[in-house]
């Protein structure tokens, strides 16, 4: 299923981490490594509560109408892609995801895993480089 949104566009891979607030203390807790980010949407006074060193991407369900998203993806040079209706409900905790650009991939198959790192090497020539 590949879904296109709005915001701060790139390339990441991870798996996904569904934080919903269900009343908890805080619904960021234990944010394994290399998770994308999956929520609601994420205000500036959540980021204290989030281990954005765990963080690949985030994925928000609503528009990013006060820049929040925006501003935090840009200074931490991640991925935020915003606008996806629907994601808290067909996203689930470990779904393996792909961000190309501003289309959010869930759960691609092998050929669509070829071709994104592909295109991920050629959009950033850091990425091959060969430092030994």
């Amino acid at each position: 299923m590949t879904i296109r949104g709005s915001g701060v566009g790139g390339f990441a891979k991870g798996k996904a981490f569904v934080a919903i607030d269900r009343g908890q203390r805080n619904p960021y807790e234990d944010i394994p490594p290399g998770s994308v980010l999956v929520a609601r949407t994420v205000f500036l006074a959540d980021s204290v509560m989030i281990n954005f060193n765990n963080v690949v991407a985030m994925v928000l369900e609503d528009e990013d109408l006060t820049g929040h998203a925006d501003l935090l993806a840009r200074g931490l040079g991640i991925p935020a892609i915003v606008g996806i209706k629907g994601c808290l409900a067909n996203i689930f905790n470990g779904d393996r995801i792909l961000i190309r650009n501003l289309d959010v991939i869930v759960n691609p198959d092998l050929a669509t895993l070829e071709e994104f790192d592909r295109l991920r090497r050629e959009s950033d020539p850091q990425l091959s480089l060969d430092l030994r």
